[in-house]
């Protein structure tokens, strides 16, 4: 055997080692995290009724990497008439991520996206819409954005996804357990400035694994992206999967936790 393929082979056999490492970091992690558990919850809910009700709910990914990002949903929705419009809208981070500066995007109805735009009467009605970094104003510890009135038509839900960076020096294990959220809406009454400090979403920030690991050294390095990646994080299309009827459906004119999921 040549010189050369032994030292690939000791390579490989110390990447083996370090990647074993890690993995049972995950495991060690993990198991000291599992006593307060149940005070990490995913997403929270809030109902607010007069004649017709209206839902609200910030929610977020179980999980999440340090030097990666994490999306906080915050959703407004009814399911009859007197639908709501949606002028402001803040939301507050954990403090391990006091003065990172969010990236925002907006899904709200539009007819311009959806009867004009081909999709019909009861199709395609939810536009997606980036906001400008410019119209993401901080206001002491939140971050507010602002329109003129974005709309929530029945059984169509209003959604703010505030994304983060979150600093490398975040060790695994760590809960980013968020502040509330608050919301400027009509009618008034209900609605009109509703803020809810208890509204929170927890997530937990663990070790990469050897995919994310591997791809956050190339992003580092130049060398590539890890945009579709596959990560335990997994994506946003599941992140809120009872808006419409979970929080209408079955808040009961209380409030609502989910547990963070438990891998």
């Amino acid at each position: 055997m040549s010189r050369t393929i032994s030292r690939r082979l000791i390579s490989v056999a110390a990447s083996a080692a370090v990647l074993g490492g890690g993995l049972t970091g995950v495991a060690t992690t993990t198991g000291v995290g599992t006593a307060d558990a149940a005070t990490c919850k995913s997403s929270s809910t809030k109902k607010y009724t007069l004649v017709v009700d209206y839902g609200f709910e910030k929610a977020v990914k179980g999980r999440a990497v340090a030097g990666g990002t994490v999306t906080y949903a915050l959703s407004l929705s009814t399911n009859s008439a007197g639908n709501p419009y949606v002028q402001d809208v803040w939301d507050t981070p954990p403090t391990a991520l006091k003065g990172v500066k969010p990236t925002v995007k907006v899904k709200a109805f539009t007819l311009i996206g959806g009867i004009l735009g081909g999709g019909g009467a009861f199709g395609g009605l939810i536009e997606e819409t980036p906001i400008s970094p410019g119209a993401v104003k901080a206001d002491g510890d939140r971050w507010k954005i602002s329109h003129t009135g974005w709309a929530v038509f029945s059984s169509r839900a209003f959604t703010a996804e505030y994304t983060y960076e979150i600093p490398s020096k975040v060790l695994p294990g760590t809960k980013l357990t968020s502040g509330g959220a608050a919301f400027q809406a009509t009618p008034k009454p209900p609605l009109g400035y509703v803020n809810m400090p208890d509204m929170t979403a927890c997530t937990t920030v663990k070790v990469p694994n050897a995919g994310e690991a591997i791809l956050g050294s190339m992003d580092m390095a130049g060398l590539g992206s890890s945009e579709g990646q596959l990560s335990s994080a997994g994506s946003l299309n599941d992140l809120l999967p009872g808006i419409i009827g979970g929080i209408i459906g079955g808040v009961g004119g209380g409030d609502k936790d989910k547990d963070e999921d438990k891998k």
